[in-house]
């Protein structure tokens, strides 16, 4: 509880709400256990003879019992046995269907899905089909309307991008154009084709011309297109031909033959994207006499007048027979997507789609002119109908002219299965029916012959079905099994030992029994059972009535009763309140805790309240002591509630004891992660016995609660108390004479004067192994408790010797060196994190010229820059969201930096103020302030707003190496210093004063000491991990020597320069610098003031902070005052002196850190500390000056 509020808050302790949990305590047991009788009884038998005459009956009656209950028992356990497992069997078969169910459920919903999808898909697969032949089928009769052509001699100009245009829409294979001509116009069109046979070296030029831009269509050009380099000049066939079968010996072959005169009408192959590889000699070809195709198909077309599909073709006889019809293949050949095996290629199901050709665009009353063919090869609209890793969806591909072909999808690519419906017969319940038709007119065209109409039907398998499933049904049913038959076994062995344990009883039973019977008859023995159970019950009903209420509060059992209100008395229930006239309440503060507090982060304070109040609390639970509540650092606890305790007075000081052992331990331990002076940290304990009203307080949150005078007692004593001492209360110093720890005790030698109260004799309480008790015996007197040790807490306290203090500093060296190094330790993880993000070498390669900074004559303060360039915002993550706990940096680093660390705590010289451990202090303050930098509530932080952060702080909360500089720099900025100020140096024309030209002797002292040491050889792997490159190493050097140069607040040249700066950086008035020079001019200004206001933290502290580090400063400037070393007596203006430098610096200073903007919350609480602490000097520093020359006088310097 601190200090200055000690007053207030002890006349309301008695007020606060409690809180009470269940697992604090535990119920008191009775101090001795019931004797046994059993050799009583034994013997008593005996000596009535033996048997009595009802040893029979009363033997015959309880084995009569017992054979009675056990048969019950018995068929319980067979019952039981028998339920376990029919239940365990039932369970597990209704977990197997309903999970099975479940899984064939989510097996078919996936099935459906996908079947869905491929139905949608290849729907817009054949509507896409149909919209490119009749797309292109409309071009060609546009293209003779625009250029007055009549068929058929047209010829369209762009046929070979156009069609390319519609084969990359389809993914048809080839397209091709072929105009009716009847008899008359025979001979007129044979001398028109070979007349126009030029637009094959026009579309040669169109495919070479796309193939060059890359965008060859379904596959990608060949670089060697020269198989077309001569097309243009190859003849077509000067007459319209067929193809004709011809026998020679045992070859059979294809020959083209003229087609007889009169023979018309005709369909000669016009045009044709791709050009067929085989030749021009296809030109002219005519399509009605085709090996593959019957005229029925093209008839059917022109009279359905839309496009319709032909069979699946026998390519297979057609490559091997060199057919010279149309060459379906040969465009992809050149395209280079099918290069070898035509024969396989041709073995893939490919229809034909014929799309009629008309003279006008009306195509309701014009003329079919000719037509458009399509290579459709079905493979293609069966890929990318469903995702990678997805396999096993059969698709069977069928045709209404009695042809089907079987699919298999797995992931994007289809797998041919062969000719003919192969699917699982055992899925045929999974048919999805997909039709691949869209007619125009469906009536009228499904209803004449000659053509195809296609469908797929879709099928799961046992492939899909095994991957869309799992074997959880499997598991859970087997996990239930399990469970049901451990928990069978469990029944049966918990059932052995309760068979076995009844046995006992049963025997020791009897035996009771005979002993009962042999002394008494049987009315008479059925009475006296009667009033025992009798007097049981009355026994029940009055033992713990009192107390009854409060512990089915604190036990939990009554925790919900919370009655309602009544309009007039409050409530309807009687209140849960009694009074206890024995009990002990201790109050127990953390000594030193507010001044602590000022300096650390909210999550610090609370890991030492909750490290320590756990501590206590098992403590607490051990020793049957009950926690009431905790106010702030306070901690308040009661022996004798809610059950009474005889030794309530012994029980609490053991406690009070163990709390204060627990302290001592944990407060070192913590040092290490918490920060400097948390060793220092201690207990004072107040202790009182005497009566307390307890209750329950009843409200929207009901607590239990303790009120009376030995509250108030209590809080009293605690805080009249002393730090690290144990305070009892006459009344609880009488308590434990009576039980025989006079020992225990020594009276304080002043009273204490408590409000409220008056004066008051108080105890220490000082545990000693050795000693007499003195006053009455006690049945408990000669308990010792196992851990009792003594605990040396005397009245006044020793001074140490040399060796104490010595060792006692060591300690204290040692764990301030292992907090520095953990620190500096957490910035290098957080370093090498966000290299890691960024993908660049964790570690330096030794490159770097480190040589630079170590040659003599220069001068470090030279070296000052006015902006120190900043990296810019880096977009590669937070490395703080990282667990630095996983990042790897290597034994030899951290051994390394202990090392490191270690060597300049040994450099920093033992004076009162300017010491290691005030180099912790300012390097907490660094540390705190670089992690307040800016609060939340300042900047709506999100992911996006990143690169706002970073310009709102200037960069510096993006460059890790410049928060890792602005620490190391903390750490080393007073290495070495001689206890003097730089002038008297200077006075004294010392070696140092000379070697760095009077200027900033200290400072530049330290940096080189600091500087030189980090460059040895030792500490190679530590360099470079701080730094990998030479624009990290140099910009780490600006940054150690600017900050440490800023500490040199003397230096009147060097503060004119820092205030110049920091009206540049600062002012409105606008200049002609960048955004980046702008930005690093702040930067560098505000880490110098950073370090400044570190350095001086404990004047923008807690008073008692200020007033621990002002007496420091004292004491060192006295004893060079005595040493001779300066000239003037610093008592004589020490008081002024304070007054302007808070005046004319520190508040200035604390201003400046909020006008900054990037401090947060902190900036606000440093400068509303600094101007308190200026108030209060005002007020007692006069009074306070004298204190410390008194100090001062009585030290040995």
């Amino acid at each position: 509880m601190n200090d200055e509020h000690r007053d207030e808050t002890d006349a309301s302790r008695n007020h606060d709400e409690s809180c009470s949990n269940s697992n604090d305590y535990s119920n008191d047991s009775s101090d001795y256990d019931d004797a046994d009788d059993s050799d009583l009884w034994d013997s008593q038998s005996s000596a009535n003879g033996g048997n009595s005459p009802n040893d029979d009956v009363v033997h015959s009656e309880v084995q009569q019992l017992s054979r009675r209950e056990t048969r019950a028992i018995r068929a319980w356990r067979v019952f039981i046995l028998l339920l376990i497992t029919c239940v365990g069997v039932g369970v597990s078969v209704g977990f197997w269907v309903v999970l099975s169910n479940e899984e064939h459920d989510r097996y078919m919903e996936s099935y459906q899905t996908f079947a869905r999808s491929i139905q949608d898909t290849t729907k817009f697969y054949v509507n896409n089909l149909h919209h490119a032949t009749r797309d292109l089928a409309q071009t060609i009769t546009v293209s003779s309307l625009v250029r007055n052509e009549t068929f058929p001699f047209v010829t369209v100009g762009l046929f070979e991008t156009l069609a390319r245009h519609s084969l990359q829409q389809s993914a048809m294979e080839a397209l091709l154009y072929s105009p009716m001509v009847s008899d008359v116009q025979r001979a007129q069109w044979e001398q028109y084709s070979v007349a126009h046979q030029d637009w094959i070296a026009a579309s040669q030029s169109q495919y070479m011309q796309v193939a060059s831009t890359g965008n060859g269509g379904t596959g990608t050009l060949q670089s060697d297109s020269s198989i077309y380099t001569d097309a243009g000049s190859v003849p077509i066939a000067p007459y319209i031909w067929s193809a004709t079968t011809t026998t020679n010996g045992s070859t059979e072959s294809l020959r083209r033959v003229a087609e007889p005169p009169n023979s018309g009408p005709y369909l000669p192959t016009w045009m044709v994207s791709p050009l067929p590889q085989s030749g021009n000699f296809f030109i002219n070809s005519n399509r009605f006499n085709a090996p593959t195709l019957h005229a029925q198909y093209y008839f059917t077309a022109g009279v359905a007048r839309e496009g319709i599909f032909s069979h699946v073709p026998d390519l297979l006889h057609e490559a091997t027979n060199a057919s010279i019809d149309f060459d379906h293949y040969s465009h992809r050949e050149i395209d280079g997507s099918v290069t070898a095996d035509r024969v396989s290629d041709k073995g893939l199901p490919h229809s034909i789609l014929i799309e009629p050709v008309f003279d006008t665009l009306n195509e309701d009353t014009s003329n079919v002119v000719g037509y458009v063919e399509g290579v459709v090869l079905w493979n293609h609209y069966m890929t990318g109908l469903v995702p990678d890793g997805v396999n096993g969806i059969c698709c069977v591909l069928q045709n209404s002219c009695g042809q089907s072909f079987t699919f298999t999808l797995n992931g994007t690519k289809p797998e041919s299965v062969g000719a003919g419906d192969l699917h699982e017969s055992a899925y045929d319940g999974t048919a999805v029916y997909v039709p691949l038709y869209d007619y125009i007119y469906p009536n009228a065209t499904q209803q004449l012959d000659g053509h195809c109409e296609y469908y797929m039907t879709v099928y799961s398998s046992a492939e899909f079905e095994e991957q869309a499933t799992t074997n959880l049904p499997a598991v859970v049913t087997a996990a239930a099994a399990g469970l049901f038959a451990l928990v069978l076994l469990v029944f049966v062995l918990y059932d052995c030992f309760v068979e076995r344990r009844n046995s006992i009883l049963l025997e020791a039973a009897e035996k009771s029994h005979n002993i009962l019977s042999s002394l008494f008859p049987q009315n008479v023995r059925e009475r006296l059972f009667a009033e025992q159970k009798e007097a049981e019950i009355l026994a029940k009903q009055n033992d713990g009535q009192r107390a009854r209420n409060l512990k089915g509060y604190i036990d939990g059992s009554m925790n919900g009763v919370v009655e309602e209100a009544d309009d007039e008395m409050g409530y309807k229930g009687k209140p849960i309140a009694d009074l206890f006239s024995e009990s002990t309440v201790l109050f127990a503060d953390i000594a030193g805790f507010t001044a602590w507090s000022s300096q650390r982060e909210p999550a610090q304070v609370f890991t030492l309240l909750e490290t320590l109040y756990r501590a206590f609390d098992e403590i607490a639970t051990k020793r049957r002591v009950f926690k009431v509540e905790t106010i702030g650092d306070c901690y308040v606890a009661v022996t004798g509630v809610p059950e009474p305790q005889k030794e309530h007075a012994v029980i609490m000081c053991r406690f009070a004891r163990d709390m204060m052992v627990s302290t001592r331990s944990l407060v070192k331990r913590l040092e290490t992660t918490l920060g400097p002076d948390t060793g220092d940290l201690d207990m004072r304990v107040g202790i009182h016995s005497g009566p307390v009203t307890a209750g329950v307080l009843r409200g929207e949150r009901s607590r239990f609660q303790l009120f009376g005078d030995t509250m108030n007692t209590a809080s009293r004593t605690e805080s009249t108390g002393v730090k690290g001492k144990i305070q009892l209360s006459q009344e609880t110093a009488d308590h434990l004479i009576g039980s025989g720890k006079a020992h225990w005790i020594a009276q304080r030698s002043d009273k204490v004067v408590a409000k409220g109260k008056g004066e008051m004799t108080t105890y220490w309480l000082v545990f000693a192994s050795s000693g007499g008790s003195s006053g009455p015996s006690h049945a408990n007197s000669s308990e010792q408790d196992p851990q009792e040790t003594k605990l040396e807490v005397e009245e006044e306290s020793a001074p140490k010797t040399d060796a104490q203090q010595a060792r006692v500093a060591t300690e204290k060296t040692s764990r301030l060196v292992a907090w520095n190094a953990d620190v500096l330790l957490r910035l290098l993880k957080q370093m090498v994190a966000r290299r890691k993000l960024q993908k660049l070498p964790l570690r330096g390669i030794g490159t770097v010229d480190e040589n630079i900074y170590l040659q003599d004559g220069n001068l470090i303060i030279d070296e000052v820059k006015e902006i120190i360039t900043l990296p810019t915002y880096d977009t590669h993550g937070n490395a703080d969201e990282l667990d630095l706990d996983q990042v790897e940096i290597g034994n030899d680093v951290v051994e390394a930096l202990f090392d490191y660390v270690s060597n300049i705590a040994a450099l920093y010289r033992n004076n009162p103020f300017h010491n290691f451990e005030h180099a912790s202090h300012v390097t907490m303050s660094v540390t705190k302030l670089l992690s307040r930098i800016v609060a939340p509530s300042d900047i709506e932080y999100n992911q996006a707003s990143g690169k706002s952060l970073h310009d709102h702080t200037y960069g510096i909360t993006n460059d890790l190496l410049t928060q890792f500089a602005c620490v190391y720099s903390a750490l080393i900025h007073d290495v070495d210093h001689s206890g003097v100020p730089n002038a008297q140096l200077v006075e004294e024309k010392s070696q140092l004063a000379q070697l760095y030209k009077n200027q900033s002797v200290a400072e530049q002292n330290s940096v080189d000491l600091s500087w030189n040491l980090l460059m040895d050889e030792r500490y190679s792997a530590l360099r470079r991990t701080i730094y990998t490159n030479e624009a990290e190493f140099h910009r780490f050097r600006k940054l150690v020597v600017n900050s440490v140069m800023a500490t040199d607040i003397v230096d009147k040249e060097l503060k004119t320069l820092r205030n110049k700066r920091w009206e540049a950086a600062f002012s409105n008035i606008e200049n002609a610098e960048s955004i980046n020079d702008v930005r690093n001019r702040k930067a560098t200004i505000v880490i110098e003031h950073l370090i400044q206001a570190s350095d001086v933290s404990h004047t923008m502290q807690h008073w008692h902070i200020y007033r621990k580090w002002n007496e420091r400063f004292f004491f060192e400037c006295f004893r060079a005052w005595k040493e001779g070393r300066s000239a003037q007596d610093p008592s004589e203006s020490w008081y002024k002196g304070e007054m302007g430098f808070y005046d004319f610096y520190i508040i200035p200073l604390a201003r400046k850190l909020k006008d900054c903007g990037v401090f947060g919350v902190s900036s606000e609480e440093y400068l509303n500390y600094a101007q308190r602490n200026r108030k209060e000097w005002e007020a007692r520093g006069e009074e306070v000056v004298q204190e410390m020359i008194l100090k001062a006088k009585e030290m040995d310097f």
